[in-house]
């Protein structure tokens, strides 16, 4: 039986491929395509398309406790999309940037317990 971990991936790689393949709107040039103000000037797919990739990125990359698994983010990159945990300084917060050639970076977090 196929874990959620799973399917959660392979899923995201599903969509990531979708998000590579469409023409996003991004009038303003944001290069943060989970950030509010790129929300608020895209098209509906596209708002769509990184919605579902936060959602299956959050179910995918963090274990219960809020710390990335690693092996769930190299297994979800395709066509060039580097995924990596970015270093911030609170130590209660897991934070992971999707860079997606050509159209810009989505960020997925999670309290760490």
């Amino acid at each position: 039986m196929c874990s959620p971990h799973h399917h959660s991936t392979t899923e995201l790689r599903r969509t990531l491929r979708q998000l590579l393949d469409h023409d996003v709107c991004n009038p303003d040039d944001d290069p943060h395509l989970s950030g509010v103000l790129f929300f608020c000037a895209t098209d509906e797919q596209t708002r769509q398309l990184i919605e579902r990739i936060e959602l299956l990125a959050s179910e995918a990359f963090f274990d219960p406790t809020g710390r990335a698994i690693r092996d769930h983010m190299r297994a979800a990159a395709v066509d060039g999309v580097r995924i990596r945990q970015k270093h911030k300084r609170e130590d209660d917060q897991t934070v992971i940037r999707i860079a997606v050639p050509d159209k810009g970076y989505i960020t997925v977090s999670t309290a760490r317990l």
